[in-house]
């Protein structure tokens, strides 16, 4: 019985690992570890776990010259999209930051039909118009943490980018590929960025052996693992059976937060209404798109 559903075994694993990261990146700012450098240590591990796994599978890296600074730019919109996310988490708590994040969804359906050149659906400027309404419910009942949900929204345009760009570049280049770059890229990126403001020196950089076991695990698991198994995981499952089962990612992570900070993971019932609001619609959304598919 449990080898016809392995994959959605695996699958719901690898959800709850990407709701884990709301956990890791709430720990490391308790200890004062600021987002880019989070960011920086996560795409070096990353980038460094991607290869080391690529070589020892004997995977070839196969990618044009163009596609290699497609992807690296590409890695810089995902570095920034990090960098606010764990700032969200760091300034308000885990549920807030990625239940604004999951309206990447909406996002994406405005950029899709200009990177894409498709045509517009209007059934989701109604999605639209109702996710705003939970978002408004969500800023009424949480005016403290305006700046946390400003940045967690700025992620999700982020997130929603790549994801249209690695919708074009996947079907150019092997994925695996695109993502060892896309770690490289961010990784240089914000590199750039500390020399840039004078931060690249040890005192930035400098972590202590429990920040970098919980950086190893973010790079390393979070990062180079769920992605190598969400690309084998999609050889084997629907494309729709993957995206509406991804959707899960912020409820995971909500009870995650409350598990391991329910102090400051409580929210006024307020929040739970507008981020059930803004899930729910999501979900019917993901139907929508199904049902026209």
């Amino acid at each position: 019985m449990l080898s016809k559903y392995k994959y959605h075994l695996w699958l719901h694993l690898i959800i709850l690992i990407w709701g884990f990261t709301g956990v890791i990146g709430k720990e490391l700012g308790l200890l004062e570890t600021t987002a880019v450098t989070i960011v920086f240590y996560r795409m070096l591990i990353g980038f460094i776990s991607l290869f080391v796994v690529l070589r020892l599978l004997k995977h070839k890296i196969r990618i044009t010259k163009k596609g290699i600074f497609a992807t690296l730019g590409t890695g810089l919109i995902i570095a920034a999209h990090w960098i606010t996310f764990f700032k969200a988490i760091q300034l308000s708590n885990i549920s807030l930051a990625l239940v604004f994040l999951s309206t990447t969804a909406l996002f994406t359906s405005f950029i899709e039909p200009i990177i894409l050149k498709r045509k517009y659906d209007f059934k989701e400027s109604l999605m639209g118009i109702t996710i705003i309404v939970g978002i408004a419910i969500i800023a009424n009942t949480s005016s403290d943490y305006y700046l946390a949900m400003i940045l967690a929204l700025i992620s999700a345009l982020g997130a929603a980018f790549f994801s249209v760009i690695n919708g074009k570049l996947v079907q150019e280049h092997d994925p695996k590929s695109i993502t060892i770059f896309e770690m490289l890229g961010g990784f240089i990126g914000v590199a750039i960025f500390f020399t840039l403001t004078g931060e690249l020196n040890t005192e930035t950089l400098s972590i202590d052996w429990k920040q970098f076991g919980h950086l190893f695990i973010l790079g390393s698991i979070c990062t180079a693992f769920a992605f190598l198994v969400g690309v084998e995981l999609s050889k084997h499952l629907p494309i729709f059976t993957m995206n509406i089962t991804i959707n899960l990612e912020p409820i995971y992570a909500v009870i995650l937060g409350l598990l391991f900070y329910p102090q400051t993971e409580v929210m006024p019932p307020g929040f739970y209404l507008g981020a059930t609001i803004i899930l729910v619609t999501i979900f019917i959304n993901a139907l929508f798109k199904r049902k026209k598919t």
